[in-house]
C-alpha cells in the first residue's frame, strides 16, 4: 500500500456529524424553551442556555477527535486531549474487531486510545489503521525510501 500525502487527517465520518445534528437540535430546544415557557424565570432561562451550551461543548470535542500525520509525527486528539508523537515513538497499532478505536503502543510502554479511527466504522475504520501503519513504518525507519 503507498503511503498518504502529508498532511493526512484521519476522522471518523459519522462519529463527527451525529454529535454536531444532536447539538443543534439541543441549541434549537434550549432557545425554544427559554423563550416560550412563560413560567420561568430569567434566571431559569439563562440557565436553561448555559446547561445547553455546555452540552454543545461536550458533544463538539466529542466530533473534533482525530489523528493528524504530518512529517514530525502523529497528532492524536481526543475528547480530553491532545497529544504529539514523533514517529519513533509509535512501535505498533491495532484495532481489532470490536475495540471501539486505534489504539497505538508507544515506546515509553503504554499505549494511546487514537478515538480519531472508530472501529464502528468498520471497513472504513480498518482502511484508516492500515493508512496509518504504513505512515508509522515509513517514517519511524530512517533509512526507509
Amino acid at each position: 500500500m503507498a503511503s498518504p500525502a502529508l498532511p493526512r487527517t484521519f476522522r471518523p465520518r459519522w462519529g463527527r456529524w451525529v454529535p454536531y445534528a444532536v447539538a443543534l437540535v439541543l441549541l434549537a430546544a434550549a432557545v425554544l424553551l427559554a423563550l416560550l415557557v412563560t413560567s420561568f424565570a430569567p434566571a431559569d432561562r439563562i440557565l436553561t442556555v448555559l446547561l445547553v451550551l455546555a452540552l454543545v461543548w461536550v458533544l463538539h470535542r466529542l466530533a473534533d477527535v482525530r489523528v493528524v500525520a504530518r512529517e514530525e509525527g502523529l497528532e492524536v486528539v481526543n475528547v480530553l486531549g491532545r497529544r504529539r508523537l514523533a514517529w519513533a515513538e509509535v512501535l505498533s497499532l491495532h484495532l481489532h474487531p470490536g475495540e471501539p478505536w486505534l489504539v497505538l503502543d508507544l515506546s515509553d510502554g503504554t499505549s494511546l486510545s487514537a478515538m480519531g479511527v472508530q472501529g464502528s466504522e468498520g471497513d472504513y475504520a480498518q482502511r484508516q489503521g492500515r493508512e496509518i501503519a504504513t505512515l508509522v513504518l515509513r517514517y519511524s525507519t530512517p533509512d526507509a525510501p
